[in-house]
């Protein structure tokens, strides 16, 4: 009981440390943008990216939350069959819940396996009897893939999405292949068209980052 007390112990400290620095950073002033964009793509840029920002902060929040509730359970000897069970059930159902949101969102690939990492940790954990540990990491793999499955629906509401259809497309600030690069965009990630120039097309991605891409490195989803 007292080393899983340790191991929790550090756990709720790399959280209050990881957590309080996540929740107090402002987030980074946006790119200077093309002229080129008018004013509702700025809205709707600002709008998503508040929006990202915010479900990040509250799966920190909810992992502190699940970090403090999973020390007390420790320190009251909260353990046994009950609790195993407990653990063992969520660790199914978010096995489920992380392989679905990875089907939808193939785009992010290294979050959706970052999960599956957390719940491989969650299994050892349980496999050495210490159920409030597996509990807390599993409940950090579902907020993941919670994220994954609001992205997805973000870009199911958006008929017109296109995707990157190489292994991976630059983003640029102006449309030319002699501007600045602000971004590399992976494979099958989503963008939003927002206009055209020639063989260039404006986008937008989920994560609010704007620039041109080369209209045939896009494809429809």
């Amino acid at each position: 009981m007292r080393s899983t007390g340790v191991c929790i112990s550090g756990l709720l400290a790399a959280s209050l440390a990881w957590s309080g620095c996540a929740l107090l950073a402002p987030p980074p002033p946006p790119a200077p943008a093309p002229e080129r964009l008018d004013a509702s793509v700025y809205r709707r840029v600002a709008t998503e990216r508040a929006e990202v920002l915010e479900r990040e902060n509250e799966r920190l929040r909810a992992d502190l939350r699940a970090a403090e509730e999973t020390l007390l359970a420790v320190e009251s000897g909260m353990r046994g069959t009950q609790k195993r069970a407990e653990a063992v059930s969520m660790l199914a159902e978010a096995r489920i819940q992380v392989d679905r949101a990875a089907a939808r969102t193939p785009w992010r690939r290294a979050t959706a396996a970052e999960a599956r990492e957390k719940l491989d940790e969650a299994e050892r954990q349980l496999t050495d009897g210490h159920f409030g540990s597996a509990i807390f990491f599993v409940s950090r793999a579902s907020r993941i893939a919670a994220g994954l499955d609001a992205e997805a629906d973000l870009v199911s509401r958006s008929p017109g999405a296109r995707s990157v259809k190489p292994h991976r497309a630059n983003l640029r600030a102006e449309p030319n292949t002699e501007s600045d690069v602000l971004a590399v965009l992976s494979e099958d990630l989503p963008v939003f068209v927002e206009g055209n120039e020639g063989e260039w097309a404006l986008v937008r991605t989920v994560s609010g980052q704007v620039g041109w891409v080369r209209g045939d490195l896009l494809a429809t989803r």
